[in-house]
């Protein structure tokens, strides 16, 4: 019974276009305490959804899914990123992929996250607060060397050698830490 019911809200999310038929199967789930957090980033990735529904239906699985917060937060910040043509997606993707930080502090994912963010053709003000997150939150993450040779591109694409080669540095000197730790 319950799983015809999950699969079920499962079309809906995949399908529906109405605001109202996605919330009641929305709050369908949540009553049936439904904890599949797949069946949720299809809802999150619904196209119908505006910036402000897909925040509201994150924010309301983060609070009910408290083991799941860092799952819900990166998924939703990369329905964001893939979004982020508009300004206000792309100021959300940051937050979220922030707020993600906050959950898992050593986790690189987050991090890797922020620099796709990063946007070449234009200096936009975001630019700063990406390379300032990153630079602030990567003392905590345990595979440093990912985000460092991450960091090496983006100063390469930027033709920033000095700290290309700085980040390149860095990232060796971390793999090796973390080959040693293994």
């Amino acid at each position: 019974m319950i799983e015809e019911l999950k699969s079920k809200i499962e079309t809906i999310f995949r399908n529906s276009s109405s605001p109202e038929e996605l919330f009641d199967a929305f709050d369908e789930a949540i009553r049936l305490k439904i904890d599949d957090v797949e069946i949720y980033k299809v809802l999150l990735g619904n196209p119908a959804l505006s910036l402000d529904e897909i925040k509201m239906y994150a924010e309301k699985l983060i609070k009910e899914f408290d083991s799941r917060k860092f799952q819900i937060t990166m998924w939703t910040a990369e329905v964001f990123e893939n979004l982020q043509s508009n300004y206000d997606y792309l100021e959300s993707a940051f937050n979220y992929y922030v707020k993600a930080i906050q959950f898992n502090p050593s986790s690189y994912e987050p991090l890797l996250g922020l620099l796709k963010l990063y946007n070449y053709e234009i200096n936009l003000p975001i630019n700063q607060k990406i390379i300032q997150q990153i630079e602030y939150n990567l003392p905590s993450v345990k595979l440093k060397s990912k985000v460092y040779f991450e960091l090496a591109n983006l100063y390469k694409r930027l033709g920033e050698y000095k700290l290309e080669a700085k980040y390149i540095a860095l990232g060796e000197k971390a793999m090796e830490n973390e080959i040693g730790d293994n």
